[in-house]
């Protein structure tokens, strides 16, 4: 696993030592994937991890950055994606009992956007349930009701483990192991 201190770096100099081939983009990928797999285990952060596809991603970069085809700053990057957006061939639940076993057979725009910029998808991310205002659900989880039951106990939040998350965003790299 790399340092620590290179998992904490922001990403425009991730990317940098990226671009000029003083970080590995497969060595970044299995740092973090270790990570996912100890502390977001932890945090209830994720929904599914899907260290095949990272690895496939990130041993395509490393080859295309060595070849000189560098497709910008977010090559070589790991990320994570909600569970509502559709990856090929991996569960996208929503966050409810009644999509367990919902899959896509394509991916979902920003997928594929994400893919063609040489990022590397880590995990597909744990939805936050959200209450009605109104009656009207809060954005972004529209398709997802609030009586239906929750698939995954809550997450937690890094700085707090005693309070869960709101609609705060938060990187496994940013939480001290």
């Amino acid at each position: 696993m790399l340092n620590e201190d290179i998992l904490f770096l922001p990403v425009v100099e991730l990317a940098r030592r990226i671009r000029l081939r003083q970080l590995s983009p497969v060595q970044l990928t299995e740092s973090y994937l270790e990570r996912g797999r100890g502390i977001g285990a932890r945090l209830n952060a994720y929904a599914t991890l899907t260290p095949d596809l990272a690895l496939k991603q990130a041993h395509a970069a490393e080859a295309e950055i060595a070849a000189g085809k560098y497709h910008g700053p977010l090559h070589g990057i790991p990320y994570a994606a909600k569970d509502l957006l559709a990856v090929k061939g991996y569960p996208t639940t929503w966050g409810a009992r009644p999509y367990v076993d919902q899959r896509f057979d394509y991916d979902a725009t920003v997928i594929r956007k994400l893919e063609a910029a040489g990022a590397i998808l880590l995990a597909a991310l744990r939805p936050v349930a959200r209450q009605k205002i109104r009656g009207t659900p809060i954005a972004g989880l529209a398709a997802l009701r609030v009586d239906q039951p929750r698939l995954w106990a809550r997450g937690l939040r890094p700085s707090r483990l005693a309070q869960r998350p709101g609609a705060q965003l938060f990187v496994l790299r940013d939480f001290p192991a």
